[in-house]
């Protein structure tokens, strides 16, 4: 069965921003190799520890010591660490304890503070993670789904379909005869190979079209050459090449290289997308200041915002009116919690880091694109 992983709804965004007498915060790396598990436990021990310590040396009550405490407890004991994936988001207060199981790799990061911090959090539930991927060779081909939620898992693909080069071809086996002359020997596997991928490139398109009419998901190749490339010549979907030896591959093997890309894609798209934005500026529906984009988002008039997840501007927002106030003593972040009142409306929130995005419209915080002009 295909690794569950457990994101946050909305609705778990909105609770995790409200504030606490304590909130400690810990983002964790982790591994589904059994062998690396004891690690990501001892990182995420340690990180707690430190944000004990911090908690202590505020002078806080030996009863929220004592109760993150027993929050910990619940955590450390969880069955999840027997499943590990590829990241841990752990919020604790006095009086709960939430973990989510999440497919991208992020930052460690720990910190005691009256708000958790969902900057990374958000980053995780908006980037697209849904992939497919094809493993091909001469032998056989498989195909795998990668999503959000799950861990790329094989799905069964219609016997309709030549399950290997030699059905493809109609041939015992496509490696020609040794004793020939080695030019044309080469020369006539290439003309088979070519053969059997364009048959596995009509069975792909035959068996995604349904799932992915519009071919919007990227397609990871694990193949050699020539294999690989003569496939890619016949594909319509973006393909991403990954050169090596397909047969044998595991499950988490294929999931950890395409979680490994998927961020470079999405930034590829991402500057794409600000590219676009930045063509209706003087149409009056880009939007560059914070406070202009929070008034916009509670009316529901931002149709895509794209901010910086990893910068923190402290302050509250007035949920009927949008009015921005910056406060660093007794804020939370405003820029996320604009992302969940745009997604909440509607809206595609698109979270970055500064340097993944290029566009001349990109100002290094946030673009927020109107559906409308605001009077």
């Amino acid at each position: 069965m295909a690794t569950q992983y457990h994101l946050p709804t909305l609705d778990d965004l909105a609770r995790l921003a409200e504030p606490h007498e304590l909130a400690i915060t810990i983002y964790v790396q982790t591994s589904p190799i059994v062998s690396e598990r004891a690690t990501s436990h001892v990182a995420a021990k340690s990180a707690f520890d430190d944000c004990i310590t911090q908690v202590r040396e505020s002078g806080a009550r030996h009863a929220t010591e004592t109760a993150l405490r027993e929050q910990w407890a619940s955590v450390v004991n969880d069955e999840l660490w027997s499943n590990l994936s590829s990241s841990l988001a752990i919020f604790l207060s006095e009086d709960t304890s939430e973990v989510f199981v999440l497919p991208n790799a992020l930052e460690y990061q720990h910190q005691v503070a009256r708000y958790f911090d969902v900057g990374q959090l958000v980053r995780a539930v908006v980037s697209p993670q849904q992939a497919y991927a094809l493993t091909l060779s001469a032998h056989a081909w498989k195909l795998w789904h990668a999503t959000a939620t799950t861990r790329a898992a094989e799905f069964t693909v219609s016997d309709d379909h030549p399950s290997d080069a030699a059905e493809a071809t109609n041939r015992s086996t496509v490696g020609g005869s040794p004793s020939g002359d080695r030019l044309v020997v080469d020369q006539r596997r290439t003309l088979l190979l070519e053969t059997y991928a364009k048959r596995v490139a009509e069975a792909v398109d035959a068996e995604l079209g349904q799932q992915d009419p519009h071919a919007q998901a990227p397609l990871f190749l694990f193949a050699t050459n020539p294999l690989l490339e003569l496939y890619r010549a016949q594909e319509r979907r973006q393909v991403v090449p990954v050169h090596g030896a397909p047969d044998g591959l595991k499950d988490f093997q294929i999931d950890e290289r395409i979680r490994e890309s998927i961020g470079a894609i999405n930034a590829e798209r991402n500057s794409a997308r600000l590219e676009k934005i930045g063509d209706d500026v003087s149409n009056g529906l880009v939007l560059t200041d914070v406070g202009d984009i929070g008034r916009a988002a509670v009316v529901g008039a931002v149709d895509v915002l794209v901010y910086d997840f990893t910068v923190d501007i402290l302050g509250r927002i007035d949920n009927d009116s949008g009015q921005v106030t910056y406060n660093d003593d007794d804020g939370y972040d405003l820029l996320s919690r604009i992302a969940m009142k745009v997604l909440a409306t509607g809206g595609d929130v698109v979270a970055v880091r500064p340097d993944e995005v290029k566009a001349e419209v990109w100002n290094g915080t946030a673009v927020a694109h109107l559906r409308y002009q605001l009077v």
